[in-house]
């Protein structure tokens, strides 16, 4: 009698119950996962079907199609988004070629300030963009006395503009890892051949860049479809998808509403996601082969001069834009009594939640590296069943835009069994477990260099699997440590879409009182706040760059 064999999931379970403290872990982080990242975008799913107060129902999507102001809402984010995508992914191409293509101090400096809008929250821009360009702006001034033009930013072209700024390094960092990590060879074979440099890119390099390319606009796409502070400074009359949805829970109280607005920005973030995952994972590695100890062919005296003026135009926008956030800062009231002061630094009371920040994002921080630390353990190393399913569970928290999030975590949490609303062990949560794909890839990459021999030779020294995770594993996997917990709180500092929801007086945070100041004409405060949380970041992003450099760690 032959013995029937057991399937591949239950081999995994009983192998990974051969070491039962990590198979504990293992489930106490599935469990985890399930609970803070999925169980919250299905609240959101049920909750716009009516499903948890009323029986199942359409009547909130018939609502949503009904009304004008939500469908035209809809549109403009849907058009924003575009407008954004498709100007970010040109300025993208445009200044990476000229900084991979071009080993100027020039193009490194450049290439540093393209990163400058990371260490603020993106409706920073905003503020500057007022500042300029708002009613009372310095540059509309000067177009009323000199031309009787009577100009605002407000509206929908402000929002543009300010989302441009805001998510362009996004879009830059993937386009310009792209071609830089290319063949060169390719290239100066087109050229060889007798092509111009216009048509070797357009037929060479950019084909090639395609998948970093197309990566770039679909996240760009979906940060700018989630983005719902720009339009609550700055867009006027103008409605967007993200800025209804906060406004019909803070302003209506209407969850269900929320909820019809927040299945359609999941949608094409689950879309995306699934495409980036599956579709678009490991391609192009052509562009990376061979060539290593070859230099990118250099710019012709044609293509070099479109790329520099484009570059430094834009960079002088971007300069621009943080020069207003720090003379609104040293300023009385910028443009109208521009005599220095430092009496926007001294008003302690709007300066408590920055401390509440720093205490809820080094938290944050903190849980995010161990718990991605020990999952890129555990996925690398272990036989875990359903692996891959809990890898793209964890990155997917990566992905759901901030509102729904946010909006989840109300639902779930405002409650029995769990009634968190309105603390700081809620907000902690929800920045830790909506960043730990970070530390996760980080982990995993790092145990892929790992020789595994390391381990086995503990093991027949006599020590057991924890020993030899703490002595051994551990020690190796410290920069990826340090990174997850830089990164995680350099992003948690500047976060705001999702804890906007989950914050009360006392649990108020440096991004979210920046944003109701700005909402208040509080220009000089909001700067102080802006250039002090600014520097804090910067400081980070710095041993980011270090640790990148010195250890090899690449966020």
């Amino acid at each position: 009698m032959t013995k029937r064999k057991s399937n591949p999931f239950t081999r995994a379970w009983k192998n990974l119950w051969a070491e039962p403290g990590f198979a504990i872990l293992t489930i106490i982080l599935a469990l985890a996962i399930l609970l803070l990242i999925v169980v919250p975008v299905v609240a959101v799913l049920l909750k716009s079907f009516g499903i948890g107060s009323e029986t199942l129902t359409f009547s909130h999507y018939k609502d949503f199609f009904s009304s004008s102001t939500y469908l035209g809402a809809l549109r403009n984010s849907i058009l924003s988004s575009i407008v954004t995508t498709t100007v970010v992914i040109f300025l993208s191409i445009v200044l990476a070629l000229y900084v991979t293509r071009s080993r100027s101090l020039l193009s490194r400096f450049y290439g540093g300030v393209a990163l400058l809008p990371l260490v603020t929250p993106p409706f920073i821009f905003s503020l500057s963009l007022i500042i300029l360009l708002g009613r009372n702006g310095l540059i509309t001034n000067l177009l009323s006395d000199w031309f009787g033009w009577d100009f605002s930013i407000y509206g929908f072209w402000g929002v543009v503009l300010a989302q441009i700024i805001g998510y362009f390094p996004m879009g830059y960092m993937l386009v310009e890892s792209t071609l830089s990590s290319m063949n060169p060879s390719l290239e100066h074979a087109s050229r060889d051949l007798g092509s111009s440099q216009w048509r070797t890119l357009r037929k060479v390099t950019l084909p090639l860049a395609k998948s970093g390319i197309i990566k770039a606009a679909m996240l760009v796409f979906v940060m700018a479809m989630a983005d719902f502070s720009n339009p609550l400074i700055i867009g006027g009359s103008n409605a967007f998808l993200s800025s209804e949805m906060y406004l019909a829970v803070v302003g209506q109280h209407n969850m269900e509403l929320a909820a019809v607005m927040g299945v359609f920005l999941i949608i094409p973030s689950l879309i995306i996601f699934i495409f980036q995952t599956y579709f678009l994972k490991d391609t192009n590695l052509e562009t990376i082969s061979g060539g290593s100890g070859e230099s990118n062919a250099p710019l012709s005296k044609s293509v070099k001069g479109f790329m520099t003026t484009i570059s430094t135009l834009f960079v002088l926008v971007i300069l621009g834009m943080f020069v207003m956030v720090v003379l609104g800062a040293f300023v009385k009231i910028i443009g109208i009594d521009n005599s220095f002061t430092l009496d926007h630094f001294k008003d302690q009371s709007d300066w408590e939640p920055l401390y509440t920040s720093i205490i809820v994002s080094f938290i944050s921080a903190i849980l995010a590296a161990v718990i991605g630390m020990l999952q890129g353990y555990l996925f690398a190393r272990k036989p875990i069943p359903g692996k891959s399913v809990l890898e793209f569970l964890t990155l997917f928290g990566l992905a759901v835009p901030g509102t729904v999030m946010g909006i989840g975590y109300v639902l779930i949490f405002n409650g029995p069994p769990f009634f968190l609303t309105g603390t700081v062990t809620l907000l902690v949560l929800n920045m830790t477990f909506r960043k730990i794909g970070v530390g996760m890839e980080n982990s995993i990459s790092k145990m892929h260099q790992i020789d595994s021999g390391m381990e086995e030779a503990s093991s027949d020294l006599g020590a057991g699997p924890y020993r030899t995770f703490l002595r051994v594993v551990a020690p190796l996997l410290t920069p990826s440590f340090v990174a997850g917990f830089v990164y995680t709180f350099m992003t948690a500092m500047v976060s705001i879409s999702s804890v906007v929801f989950l914050i009360s007086p006392g649990t108020n945070l440096v991004a979210v009182q920046i944003l109701n100041l700005a909402e208040q004409a509080k220009v000089g405060m909001a700067s102080a706040i802006s250039f002090v949380l600014i520097v804090i970041v910067l400081f980070c992003m710095g041993i980011l760059k270090f640790l990148e450099k010195r250890f090899g760690v690449k966020i």
